[in-house]
């Protein structure tokens, strides 16, 4: 990988770093606890509630996905990134720049 490319991929990382937090703290508001006192009617209130875990679980996941790239950042200049942990085959550069925080190449994360 040249240098040019890690600086690339750096600029991704930002980049998707700042994006998912703001998306994050969207999230949050919307997944407050559902007051009983609110007054509006039982479907809505399920409705409401339903809303809420589709919200935690998209929360959660934007979380994951934050906690994996600042670990990338982390470790994006090390001459050991951009290589598959698994078979120690290069992953491609399109690849990493779509998910820089993938360690995996395609055929060893379909195994």
């Amino acid at each position: 990988m040249t240098n040019e490319e890690r600086r690339q991929l750096v600029e991704i990382i930002h980049s998707e770093i700042e994006k998912l937090q703001a998306k994050a703290d969207t999230l949050k508001d919307f997944t407050g606890p559902i007051s009983p006192d609110d007054a509006i009617g039982r479907i809505s209130r399920m409705d409401a509630i339903n809303n809420k875990s589709v919200f935690d679980a998209s929360l959660r996941n934007i979380e994951t996905r934050l906690d994996q790239l600042s670990q990338i950042k982390q470790i994006v200049q090390n001459q050991d990134y951009g290589i598959c942990i698994q078979c120690h085959q290069s992953i491609p550069f399109e690849r990493l720049k779509l998910r820089p925080e993938i360690r995996l190449c395609a055929n060893c994360l379909r195994r």
